[in-house]
């Protein structure tokens, strides 16, 4: 049976290639870092309840605060054994709460 490892291959560069290969990587890191970042955000958002420690995370607050703010009549949904926080309800609470 082959080993499933790719063969290690030396390549000696001037300095000038160096530069130019350096930035050519980083600008694709760049890239590939921030589509990312975007597709596990976009995964974030999609996600319509979440549990408490997830919740505080996503209005950017303790755990503390978000049973501050449950005991003051946030809504929580109940399920499967847990407590479930709405992103919408979040919101309309905030809005019913402006002055």
């Amino acid at each position: 049976m082959e080993s499933m490892t790719s063969p290690i291959i030396k390549v000696y560069l001037t300095d000038a290639q160096f530069k130019e290969l350096k930035q050519d990587l980083l600008d694709k890191f760049s890239i590939d870092l921030v589509n990312n970042l975007i597709d596990e955000r976009i995964r974030q958002e999609q996600a319509p309840y979440l549990k408490q420690k997830d919740f505080a995370k996503w209005i950017g607050e303790s755990v503390a605060t978000v049973n501050e703010l449950r005991a003051k009549g946030l809504p929580v949904s109940y399920a499967l054994g847990t407590a479930r926080y709405g992103k919408q309800s979040y919101i309309d609470f905030m809005r019913q709460h402006e002055r």
